[in-house]
């Protein structure tokens, strides 16, 4: 780095060259401290925000080489005084000169400074690229949901279970261009009728998490805004009526407490936009997924080897409830019981193979290479505006 590069760097800090280590710590936080405080201001874009810490982060760096060079550099020039003088002069002195003198006893030599990590300031659990909490973290919290359902407080878990399921009902109808409302004692009423509002809400809400993704280069976000929305025009325009009724009537709630805790799960490793905070809320997400998912694994394992019965009837209707899930598979299209076990046996081997292939993939660190590709095709594009 040059002098006028480091002069910049003393500048951006406030700091003047030989400052001591603790005044740059000291100015070093309490600009990021702005910075951070600042992060919610109309005016400060996230890129913008992000391009200031990431030069904050490289004028620490270079003031604290800088300040390492200087300690070095006095060190060698420095010599022994008062009370490290020989006490008789008559001390036979050395012809040659050590280019490296021993150290005055006593003298407590500060530890070279290192460059910052850039992610040195956040919590290693909520970060994206730490290739143990990937590894670890989700066989880890998966197995102590398992043992949680297993244990009393599994009761207190049944409410999670039961909004999965419909919101099962409710994402289907919603896919189809449907109003539809989840409430939590097990009832979604959804109208019949298309609604434009319902499917252009949707539409707006998924373009703006692509743009989110898009501006910071994240592609996950992006990949699940095209593949929804592409699903939602399958759905709404090319399913007709009596197939978008089977999805969000009939075979959506249990079906929805398979892939939607599935993709509960799955969003563990997907890198959101700085404004959802996603760091911390994966792990709550994970966890509401996971004992959904497990619990309806489990019970439809015992259905598939006879272990327990098909479930007929409605959670507020008990049994002998005709308006069931069940019961509309069977009576209004014509499945049998074997078809009813099987689709769902089907469906959960299938989440459980798209589980593990994602665990694979983020723990063999394939994901690095869509997000380099996203990278080079930003930064391509921001060249050719720039040549334009």
């Amino acid at each position: 780095m040059d002098a006028a590069d480091l002069a910049r760097a003393y500048a951006l800090l406030g700091l003047e060259p030989g400052c001591t280590v603790d005044e740059l710590e000291r100015a070093f936080m309490r600009k990021n401290f702005g910075l951070i405080k600042g992060n919610g201001a109309a005016d400060t874009p996230d890129a913008a925000l992000a391009v200031r810490r990431a030069q904050l982060r490289a004028a620490h760096a270079a003031v604290a080489a800088d300040l390492q060079r200087r300690h070095e550099a006095d060190h060698r020039h420095e010599r022994p005084s008062g009370l490290f003088a020989a006490a008789d002069d008559s001390t036979p002195r050395p012809t040659a000169v050590d280019s490296t003198p021993p150290r005055p006893a006593g003298l407590i030599t500060p530890p070279a400074i290192a460059p910052r990590d850039p992610h040195a300031d956040e919590f290693a659990p909520f970060t994206f690229d730490n290739w143990k909490v990937n590894v670890l973290v989700p066989p880890l919290l998966l197995g102590f949901v398992f043992l949680a359902n297993l244990s009393p407080f599994g009761l207190f878990l049944q409410g999670f279970r039961v909004w999965m399921h419909e919101f099962g009902h409710a994402t289907a109808a919603w896919l189809t261009g449907h109003r539809a409302l989840p409430l939590p004692f097990g009832w979604t009423p959804v109208e019949g009728e298309h609604s434009n509002f319902v499917y252009f809400g949707l539409l707006f809400l998924l373009g703006m998490l692509f743009w989110a993704g898009w501006r910071e280069r994240k592609v996950w976000p992006m990949l699940t805004a095209v593949a929804l929305a592409a699903l939602q025009a399958y759905m709404t325009w090319r399913l007709p009526e009596h197939r978008q009724e089977f999805w969000w009537s009939a075979f959506g709630g249990v079906g929805g407490q398979f892939y939607l805790s599935t993709l509960f799960m799955l969003s563990f490793y997907v890198q959101l936009p700085e404004k959802f905070r996603w760091g911390m809320c994966r792990y709550v997400f994970f966890g509401i997924g996971a004992t959904a998912f497990l619990d309806i694994h489990v019970f439809w394992l015992k259905v598939w080897h006879g272990v327990e019965e098909i479930p007929f009837g409605t959670l507020i209707g008990g049994e002998e409830d005709t308006g069931g899930d069940m019961n509309k598979l069977m009576t209004d299209y014509g499945w049998t019981k074997f078809q009813i076990r099987h689709a769902y046996h089907v469906l959960g081997n299938a989440c459980w193979t798209a589980l593990a292939l994602t665990y694979a993939a983020f723990a063999l660190r394939l994901n690095k290479l869509a997000d380099l590709a996203v990278a080079k095709f930003g930064h391509a594009s921001a060249e050719q505006r720039g040549r334009s």
